[in-house]
C-alpha cells in the first residue's frame, strides 16, 4: 500500500468554488522504494524459463534502466493513477480531528447528510474499490433503515511478513 497521502480542501469560504485537490502521489519515500522492488520482482517473474517462449525484449522501462536513480526518473516520467482515489472523508470517533463522519457514516457537525462511499475509507483498500463501496453503501442504509449492525471488527489484512521473498 502507498504511504503517501493527499488531501481536498477548501478554495475558500464560497461553498460554489471547486475544492483544491492534492493527490501527492509518491510523496512518501518508502513508496519509491516499493515501486522499485515491483519492477525488479516483475522483471525476476519473467525471466524464468517457463517464460522463454513468450518474453521478447523488454518494452518498458528497458533493460538499461537499472539504477534506483534511473528507475525513480522512468517511474517519474511514466507512472499514472487508475483515479481511485479514496480516504477523502474519513470515517472515525468524533474525537479524532481527522474525521469527517462517524461510524453510522454520518457527516460530524451536519445534521441530516451521510456520506456512503469510498471517501470514507481511512486507508486505501488492498484491492479494487467497488466491493468495499457497495458494502459501505449497504452498512449507511442499514444505519438509515435502523437494522442492528454486524459487530465492530477491526482486522489488519494479513501480509506474509516474508512476502518478498517466500511468495516466489
Amino acid at each position: 500500500r502507498s504511504k503517501s497521502r493527499g488531501s481536498v480542501t477548501l478554495r475558500s469560504p464560497d461553498p460554489g468554488s471547486k475544492p483544491v485537490i492534492r493527490f501527492n502521489y509518491m510523496s512518501h519515500p518508502d513508496d519509491w522504494i516499493e515501486f522499485r522492488h515491483c519492477i525488479r520482482l516483475t522483471r525476476e517473474i519473467f525471466g524464468q524459463s517457463a517464460f522463454d517462449p513468450y518474453r521478447g525484449k523488454e518494452i518498458s522501462p528497458g533493460s538499461q534502466v537499472q539504477s534506483d536513480d534511473d528507475l525513480d526518473a522512468f517511474i517519474r516520467d511514466h507512472a499514472e493513477s487508475a483515479y481511485h482515489p479514496c480516504g477523502t472523508c474519513k470515517m472515525g470517533r468524533k474525537d479524532d480531528p481527522m474525521s469527517v463522519v462517524d461510524p453510522q457514516c454520518r457527516v460530524i457537525g451536519v445534521d441530516g447528510l451521510r456520506i456512503a462511499d469510498s471517501s470514507i475509507f481511512p486507508r486505501v483498500t488492498n484491492g479494487n474499490l467497488n466491493a468495499p463501496s457497495i458494502m459501505t453503501g449497504e452498512k449507511a442504509a442499514d444505519h438509515i433503515l435502523g437494522r442492528t449492525p454486524l459487530a465492530p471488527s477491526n482486522q489488519e489484512p494479513w501480509i506474509n511478513p516474508r512476502w518478498q521473498v517466500s511468495d516466489r
